[in-house]
């Protein structure tokens, strides 16, 4: 089961494997985006296992001031001032060879999760790479226990919030020129999907 939003003891449990499944494909990374950065746990641990990146990390207008107090202490040149960042409206201009978001898709109403993909289709270069991490459903197939109660209790919150079919956005990457390279197998029953922007576009 997914943590809950806003629980910082999973973002730091679920670090290292997120990250061990990370380097193989960002090996040649040199510029990423991190889309819902919250306290900079994986911003912070990703400047480690990634030296060779630029980490921008960004977080909704609404949850910025956290972002940047998290980062307050950190003056390294990889890892810059982070952004504020709605995905239904302007992106920073990039390019970027990869946009990272953890535990977003779910947080996210529809047309947030439309505007996320269109907006990392914009900014990525040729090749670059979506990375989502996350609990996601599977179009057909019954959802883990714990990922169906999360579910469930998503929806009670917010009727907008909800796991993603993973074939649902693959729906909204084909027509942006992004097709999905890889599903990996997560603990707690989460996965981490990549998708590839067309090398010519």
């Amino acid at each position: 089961m997914s943590a809950r939003i806003g629980d910082n003891s999973a973002a730091q449990r679920n670090k290292e494997p997120i990250f061990d499944a990370l380097v193989e494909h960002l090996a040649h990374a040199r510029d990423v985006l991190e889309v819902g950065a919250g306290d900079a746990t994986h911003a912070r641990y990703a400047v480690e296992r990634l030296p060779h990146c630029v980490w921008q990390s960004s977080e909704a207008p609404g949850h910025y001031r956290r972002l940047v107090a998290a980062l307050a202490d950190r003056s390294e040149q990889n890892l810059p001032r982070p952004l504020a960042l709605d995905v239904r409206a302007a992106w920073p201009a990039g390019p970027y060879d990869a946009v990272f978001g953890a535990n977003v898709a779910h947080i996210m109403d529809w047309t947030a999760v439309e505007a996320l993909f269109s907006g990392a289709a914009r900014v990525l270069r040729p090749a670059g790479r979506l990375c989502l991490y996350g609990p996601f459903l599977r179009r057909g197939k019954p959802p883990e226990t714990g990922n169906a109660a999360f579910d469930a209790a998503l929806r009670d919150r917010d009727p907008a919030m909800g796991l993603r079919e993973i074939e649902a956005l693959d729906a909204l990457g084909e027509p942006l020129c992004l097709s999905r390279v890889a599903d990996i197998a997560m603990p707690s029953d989460n996965r981490l999907l990549i998708w590839q922007k067309a090398a010519d576009r």
